[in-house]
């Protein structure tokens, strides 16, 4: 990694010495930790399907380790990440955390790209006393109400089931659209339960929803389902899917053949694959984010400019969130009370931590709930036809 520029270097190491604590007084803590190692892992797909999320997500969590260790570890303690791929696959997912908590021996894990791969691998690593902060996993039962005991799983990637429905009110409220077709990819579960998600909203918002379309992308594609949502006239087309790819392709193909009402999403809007694939086809097109560029804050805009000098090129949300998640653990292992001779209680200690933590990130002020979620802000934003986005509206925390 390329050395970061005097100036921005020396303003992130006080921002990460603030992510990872200090003494009463102001004064940095001493470094009783000095010699040690905090071993993390990543469980994130650099290839695959997973791979428009995946390498952005790994850059993002390297940066935020080169500056805690830049600024003096934890207390002294190096910070070490661990890295490996699951391609994208579940039943990889689950193969790849077994080694990380059994094999690697790592305090947390950040990770899984995806939400169907978490449901395979999460369990893994609760079962082994590991928690797990999730950083792009959006989808229901990820925290909280979760079909496996998850009382170590966190997230800090704004789940569907509050953006979604915070983008469809959004919507309602500027526009005079009445009727909206849900559309989703067949054999893409992630796709099924954010389409119920988004009707769910619609319908709440007095928009009718004309059909929940499934179409195969492999085969015809989204044109059918773009032409039955012409033929009954529906003002939006909502696009359910977990693919930034195929979203991108049913954008475009819905400006092709003709439609011309107002385009919403779910996740995987936010990455830039969709509008640079798409091009001006994505004007306009509306999500619910977790993060966004145009934020100004300092913690942002520093973290903006260290990922450009590091990587030459633009961070982007699943970035964001990966860098946010690393400093969310360097903060709780700060003030966790670790002995570095016993990993499961390391763990614990890690775990427990990282419940109390509150931390001003560039996804805006940051804490956790009760059930291990979000509380941040959510950034409804739009595609500029070029690449970028455009802030609509900020909505608090509740």
């Amino acid at each position: 990694m390329k050395l970061l520029a005097t100036a921005i270097g020396s303003l992130l190491a006080v921002l990460a010495l603030v992510a990872c604590g200090g003494d009463d007084d102001g004064e940095p803590a001493q470094a009783e930790w000095e010699g040690e190692t905090i071993e993390i892992g990543s469980l994130f797909s650099t290839t695959g399907p997973g791979a428009a999320f995946g390498p952005q997500q790994v850059d993002g969590a390297e940066l935020a380790v080169d500056e805690v260790n830049e600024a003096g570890g934890v207390n002294g303690a190096e910070l070490e990440l661990t890295q490996r791929d699951d391609g994208g696959d579940p039943k990889r997912s689950a193969d790849e955390m077994t080694k990380l908590v059994t094999g690697d021996e790592v305090l947390a894990v950040l990770g899984p790209t995806f939400s169907n791969s978490a449901a395979e691998a999460d369990p893994i690593a609760n079962e082994a006393g590991t928690p797990v902060l999730a950083v792009s996993n959006t989808g229901p039962g990820i925290v909280g109400d979760c079909p496996y005991p998850c009382d170590l799983v966190f997230r800090d990637s704004l789940g569907e089931a509050e953006a979604i429905p915070a983008n469809v009110e959004s919507f309602a409220g500027d526009s005079d659209a009445r009727r909206a077709t849900v559309i989703h990819p067949l054999d893409d579960p992630f796709g099924e339960s954010t389409a119920g998600i988004a009707a769910d909203a619609l319908d709440e918002n007095g928009i009718e929803v004309t059909a929940t379309e499934v179409f195969a992308p492999l085969e015809a594609g989204p044109q059918p389902a773009i032409e039955a949502a012409i033929e009954a006239r529906a003002d939006a087309i909502f696009i359910a899917a977990s693919s930034a790819e195929v979203a991108a392709d049913a954008i475009e193909i819905a400006r092709e053949t003709g439609f011309e009402g107002e385009i919403l999403g779910g996740n995987a809007f936010n990455s830039p694959v969709v509008g640079e694939k798409a091009g001006a086809a994505s004007k306009g097109a509306r999500s619910a984010a977790a993060w966004i560029a145009g934020n100004d804050s300092m913690v942002n805009t520093s973290f903006i400019g260290a990922y450009e000098e590091a990587y030459d090129t633009e961070p982007d949300q699943f970035a964001a969130q990966s860098y946010t998640g690393l400093k969310l653990l360097a903060a709780a292992a700060r003030e966790a009370d670790l002995g570095f001779d016993d990993v499961g209680a390391d763990r614990e200690a890690i775990a427990g931590a990282l419940q109390r933590v509150e931390l001003e990130s560039p996804l805006g002020r940051f804490s956790f709930t009760a059930d291990h979620d979000v509380s941040q802000p959510i950034w409804v934003v739009r595609m500029d036809g070029e690449g970028g986005y455009e802030l609509v509206e900020e909505l608090p925390p509740e």
